[in-house]
């Protein structure tokens, strides 16, 4: 049963570490997670792992100092981040795949050896760091690392310092979709904050089952799976990515009833061919986003799982969600009371109801946000002005005060004197049948500007021909908004998270394989 102790979203600012150790002192045998691998974890066992790590690593991280850690899903995991998080030191979480991480100040980098070992680059950097901890107990690999097993036997009290919950916790890396990944400092109450946000949203309880397939070092499995299972009594279950293909079979063994998902995930899974697994589960809702009007019908209708879109990003949580209780499809939610929204255009003033815009937010309670990109003041001072951050995204507010998101605001085309917001573009082309998704992107233009390219990700077994795709933007986009350039692609190029990384497509411009409207072929 949720704590109603927390029915106030942002009543009794706490740390992560004071959400598990209450818990654990109320329910020490619930289950807390299950891993791919077939270990669970319970929270009285996470508690006590926890604290044993904690008195261990205390011999080496003082409050305040930086962690890199990178790790497999598994309870060793879940252990180290709620004991760095009773030490007062800063997580900073790698992707598993990282080669030559940006340190910082961290001078302690915490490691399964099986990274390690997969990822050559990566046990170069380590053998950098002034200390090195492996969880799994492999010092092969890396002879004067120090295992966390022996660290495990120190008996030694726990520090007396206890974090608060405005002192910092992680640095979350952002999507870096657009442009270069930063650094988000986050404080302890930031992801609690978020995660009794995601609770009450979604109604979960005891009786639920979450599914995360989004990797560790990004905010969602974290704060908006980890630890709303913890508050609310829910089991959380983890994989380490995505598959199509066994989704739905894991949700039904699994017994999963809600799901977090991103906008791309959605599409691939009503693309994919039916199975039997595709009804027969529990899963009734899913919290993510974006999820358009009619992507969400026909998910609805296919799967039975309602699509409750949430407007989030990483230096923020939740700004705007909806409930079973209150949502409209197409629609992010209403802005949470936690934080005033505000719509604004290109000079920074208000605009109207239903006019887009891009979305600036202001906190109306202290600890929610990021409180800077690390080692970039300028990216911080670009985003954070006269107290309200300016997201880079655009949306709109319709007449009952539902957001409704409208792309990222650098995803916006200069054509001809003709602004294209590629979000409008994508939302048409990955409709046509056979697609399964799809990217528009900005490419240098002879007649200065850009013209507009759209890559197109194409469904198993599918033939589509690029004229195909620029004769059905003719039929349903302004003639300025067709695409002059088409790439047909088996997969569109994602990172961990499944978000297109559009820098990616728009640093490859024009390719040899781009069928190019203005010529009638493919561009030179």
């Amino acid at each position: 049963m949720t704590d109603q102790h927390h029915d106030d979203v942002t009543a009794a600012p706490e740390t992560m570490f004071d959400l598990l150790e209450r818990r654990a002192a109320v329910t020490p045998g619930a289950g807390l997670a299950r891993f791919a691998d077939g270990r669970a974890l319970g929270v009285g066992e996470c508690h006590d792992l926890a604290v044993a790590a904690a008195r261990g690593l205390a011999r080496l991280i003082a409050p305040g100092d930086h962690v890199l850690t990178c790790l497999e899903p598994g309870p060793e995991l879940v252990s180290v981040v709620f004991a760095l998080a009773r030490l007062g030191a800063v997580e900073v979480p790698l992707a598993l795949d990282a080669r030559r991480p940006a340190a910082g100040t961290a001078r302690t980098l915490i490691a399964g050896a099986d990274v390690l070992r997969r990822n050559p680059g990566l046990l170069t950097f380590a053998a950098t760091m002034d200390r090195v901890v492996l969880v799994d107990g492999e010092p092969g690999v890396l002879p004067r690392a120090i295992i966390l097993d022996d660290l495990l036997a120190d008996r030694r009290p726990l520090p007396r310092h206890r974090p608060a919950p405005a002192d910092p916790a992680v640095v979350m890396a952002t999507s870096g979709t657009t442009g270069r990944a930063k650094g988000a400092l986050l404080p302890h109450f930031a992801g609690v904050r978020h995660a009794r946000r995601v609770v009450r949203s979604m109604g979960y309880t005891a009786d639920d089952v979450l599914l995360n397939v989004f990797p560790w070092n990004h905010i969602n499995v974290r704060h908006a799976g980890l630890l709303p299972a913890l508050i609310s009594g829910a089991v959380l279950v983890v994989r380490p990515r995505f598959s199509a293909s066994r989704f739905w079979q894991t949700c039904r063994t699994e017994g999963v009833s809600a799901f977090n998902f991103m906008g791309a995930m959605a599409a691939i899974l009503e693309r994919t061919s039916a199975t039997p697994y595709d009804t027969g589960h529990r899963v009734r809702r899913a919290y993510g986003g974006p999820a358009p009007a009619a992507l969400a019908r026909r998910f609805r209708e296919r799967f039975g799982v309602e699509l409750l879109e949430a407007y989030a990003c990483t230096e923020l949580g939740d700004v705007a969600a909806g409930s079973s209780a209150d949502h409209r499809p197409g629609a992010a939610g209403r802005p949470v009371p936690e934080y005033e929204v505000v719509i604004r255009d290109d000079d920074g003033r208000p605009v109207p109801c239903g006019r887009p815009g891009q979305i600036t937010v202001r906190p109306r309670t202290p600890w929610t946000t990021f409180s800077e990109y690390v080692g970039d003041p300028a990216a911080t001072r670009a985003v954070v002005r006269d107290g309200w951050f300016h997201t880079g995204d655009r949306g709109r507010f319709d007449e009952d005060g539902f957001l409704h998101f409208a792309g990222r605001r650098a995803d916006v085309v200069r054509r001809r004197g003709e602004n294209i917001a590629t979000w409008e573009v994508e939302r048409v082309v990955a409709a046509m049948p056979g697609v399964l998704d799809a990217a528009a992107v900005g490419v240098p233009s002879e007649l200065t500007e850009e013209e507009l390219l759209v890559a197109v990700a194409v469904a198993g077994g599918a033939a589509i021909e690029p004229r195909a795709v620029r004769a059905w933007c003719l039929e349903r986009l302004p003639r300025h908004a067709v695409p002059r350039y088409v790439r047909v692609l088996g997969e569109l190029p994602r990172n961990t998270a499944t978000k297109v990384v559009k820098g990616e497509l728009r640093d490859q411009g024009v390719t040899a394989d781009t069928w190019d409207a203005d010529r009638g072929r493919a561009a030179p």
